[in-house]
């Protein structure tokens, strides 16, 4: 089995974090923990779409998807944030969601593996949705492990020769 990660690569909405738009999913999705998105209000959430994977996939058979978010706790001892695997290709309905809480350690979490029906289609459609509590967090990281098989290599079990002469140097030939 194979993994590929993909990232945030737009925004869809935001709203009570200090940046938004393309600053908000540059800052989530660089592959750098020391950049992020720091909640500003009580209320606050963003639902951003996820990068297409599929030239890794392409053909092959997706096992399983899961999300990962790097936060810390912003103005009390723990955040708690809602995390949504939204389908995009079915009127964003909710694929997977899960609760995860952040201490004032920054930490990576993983939400729940999630792997019922997965197809190609799908899964280039997914977005993420992410509402915190009103204790606050910092949001440095979002992303989600694509782990799939490859398509099997497709080979010719036979040479085929056209007319002409062959020098048979060295083996056997098997007719």
């Amino acid at each position: 089995m194979a993994t590929v990660i993909i990232r945030p690569d737009g925004e869809e909405s935001s709203t009570g974090f200090d940046v938004s738009g393309a600053t908000l999913v540059d800052r989530i999705n660089d592959n750098n923990t020391g950049t992020g998105a720091t909640q500003n209000s009580t209320t606050a959430d963003f639902t951003v779409t996820m990068d297409e994977g599929s030239d890794a996939y392409a053909g092959a058979t997706i096992n399983s998807i899961k999300l990962s978010v790097n936060a810390v706790a912003g103005r009390s001892g723990t955040s708690v944030c809602t995390c949504q695997i939204l389908n995009g290709t079915a009127s964003d309905a909710v694929l997977q969601e899960d609760d995860l809480t952040f201490s004032s350690d920054q930490e990576t979490l993983d939400g729940t593996t999630y792997s019922t029906s997965l197809t190609e289609t799908i899964v280039d459609g997914l977005k993420v949705k992410i509402g915190p509590d009103s204790a606050g967090v910092t949001i440095f990281e979002v992303f989600i492990t694509v782990d799939y098989t490859a398509a099997a290599a497709v080979t010719t079990p036979f040479v085929g020769m056209k007319s002409g002469k062959y020098k048979i140097v060295s083996g056997k030939i098997k007719i």
